[in-house]
């Protein structure tokens, strides 16, 4: 199997948890910066992170042709709101209801609401240099704390805990917390096809 992969991301956040992720299961991968200048990925769709993923991954491929690359697309669902309430289009969808930061919104958004169940999901897709596509999901459901909570992790983990009333995510080792993140999940998947596979 390959060790070393570009991540096909502008999101430095996203790229170091993916980085940690893969590391956790073996795999070696590095921010496509390193080797380029950040370039504008094809817009993302608003029904798929599959779609969205292969988009990127592919994209990046064609720039360096002869280098595996992984791309991640994810999103978080508050069951309060709708299935549909954000998904694919979480970060979007945020960033266009108000100037608050993600979290903050989320925390604004259930306000009032009982019912705090959430779930994150990710989907991965890896491409090597002869052409061959790889996917791997995961998903966590869990609950939204009542306020940021932890500095071990940032993003959604500061807000995401596992039980009620329970440590978020962020309040956890990247030993403990990685294996039980969507992101762990798609990673631990991810690497094993990519094994079996021979790449």
């Amino acid at each position: 199997m390959m060790t070393n992969w570009l991540i096909a991301s502008n999101n430095l956040y996203k790229t170091a948890d993916l980085q940690l992720a893969l590391a956790y299961y073996g795999l070696s991968a590095a921010s496509y910066q390193t080797l380029m200048a950040p370039v504008a990925f094809p817009e993302e769709g608003v029904t798929s992170y599959q779609d969205n993923a292969t988009a990127k991954v592919k994209y990046l491929a064609a720039l360096v042709p002869d280098t595996g690359v992984i791309a991640d697309d994810s999103g978080l669902t508050l069951a309060a709101l709708g299935q549909s309430a954000l998904g694919v289009t979480t970060k979007r969808t945020l960033h266009a209801q108000s100037n608050l930061s993600d979290n903050q919104a989320i925390l604004a958004a259930l306000a009032g609401q009982s019912d705090r169940r959430a779930t994150m999901w990710c989907t991965l897709v890896a491409v090597t240099p002869h052409g061959r596509l790889t996917t791997a999901t995961g998903t966590v459901s869990g609950y939204i704390a009542p306020a940021p909570v932890g500095d071990q992790s940032t993003g959604f983990d500061r807000i995401f805990t596992l039980s009620l009333g329970g440590p978020t995510l962020a309040e956890l080792s990247d030993k403990t917390r990685i294996p039980l993140t969507h992101r762990g999940r798609a990673a631990k998947q991810l690497v094993a096809s990519l094994t079996q596979e021979g790449d």
